[in-house]
């Protein structure tokens, strides 16, 4: 589950799952690190960033506050014997938990986790993950500063639904925002969110409905995270399998307050309807609604990603890939705008 910033001296942290005992989404999982100082050609040694014992810290939903420079990773805590299903059902030994985590030195350094599970999950819900994937900061409007965290959570009332952490403080405290749930017809998942240039939020969610006829979900904010604008839609003609995504602008979101400022909305995840393979990245003038046919980054097996923008008009991509399948490496494409394409 990749996750990519660049910390504020240029260095770009790449978040990943240390998963020690096999590729399953439960057990004995670290969050680790490595880092880059020349636009992700190489990396360092890996870095443990967290870790307890043999329970699992991963899911890592990073961001960095650009007025002091912190690094602030939001994360999910699992105890390492409890399933999905488990925690789900509530018949496991623990719930999931929110760990955040902060650096003050660019990623050299952390700080102990903190739980802030209360501060974020309704005591209702079971299942509850953040991201994978980047956060965001706004930059637009009253709230330029706030920090904004999809996360996905599990209602044994009401079903799945998707929720916006917000935090006014650099990452210190976090409360709940938006949060929505679908109607009978789609499940909404692992989330991903863009700010627009009149300072609107894109919201992009897996769609967990095996059976629905579209893997992916759209809706919107107009009150800077505070509340969704409508109920999840399915995205009709974006091909895409069930599988997690990332969403980026692609422009400067204060260089203007419309939707039509020079720009363009980023999608990365696999390009195939129902197998997790051919990685593109896809390309929306329309806030998401309507999508390019993409640029291949990826052919052969390929899994979840996370868009970074990169200084000189590049673009990078941290995603996973493979031979035999999705989850055997993780790589980092970057490219020019204009191999992109429309």
């Amino acid at each position: 589950m990749p996750a990519v910033v660049a910390a504020q001296d240029g260095t770009l942290l790449a978040f990943a799952e240390g998963r020690k005992s096999s590729a399953a989404d439960d057990g004995d999982v670290d969050l680790v690190l490595k880092k880059s100082s020349d636009g992700g050609t190489t990396w360092g040694a890996l870095q443990v960033v967290s870790e307890d014992g043999v329970n699992f810290v991963g899911n890592p939903s990073p961001v960095v506050d650009e007025e002091t420079g912190r690094v602030v990773v939001l994360a999910t805590h699992k105890n390492g014997q409890d399933s999905e299903l488990e925690i789900l059902t509530a018949t496991g030994q623990d719930t999931s938990r929110v760990w955040l985590l902060t650096s003050e030195d660019n990623g050299t350094s952390w700080a102990s986790p903190q739980e802030i599970t209360e501060q974020v999950k309704r005591p209702e819900w079971r299942w509850f993950t953040v991201g994978p994937g980047h956060a965001i900061q706004l930059s637009v409007g009253k709230n330029a500063g706030r920090l904004v965290a999809p996360a996905n959570y599990s209602d044994p009332q009401t079903g799945a639904g998707n929720v916006a952490l917000l935090s006014d403080d650099g990452g210190s405290t976090w409360r709940i925002g938006a949060e929505g749930n679908p109607d009978d017809a789609n499940n909404p998942d692992e989330c991903t969110s863009a700010e627009m240039p009149d300072g609107s939020i894109i919201f992009s969610s897996r769609n967990q409905n095996q059976a629905a006829p579209w893997h992916r979900l759209r809706t919107t904010s107009s009150d800077s995270g505070q509340s969704f604008a409508a109920p999840f839609a399915e995205q009709v003609g974006l091909v895409v399998p069930v599988v997690q995504g990332s969403l980026l602008w692609d422009g400067d979101p204060s260089e203007s307050n419309t939707t039509s400022a020079a720009g363009r909305l980023l999608f990365s995840a696999p390009s195939n309807q129902n197998d997790r393979v051919d990685l593109s990245i896809r390309s929306s003038t329309d806030a998401g609604v309507t999508w390019s046919a993409g640029t291949l980054i990826s052919a052969g097996p390929a899994g979840y990603s996370d868009l970074i923008e990169l200084p000189g008009g590049l673009v990078g991509v941290l995603h996973e890939a493979g031979v035999s399948n999705s989850f055997e490496r993780i790589d980092m494409t970057v490219l020019g705008r204009q191999k992109l394409g429309t």
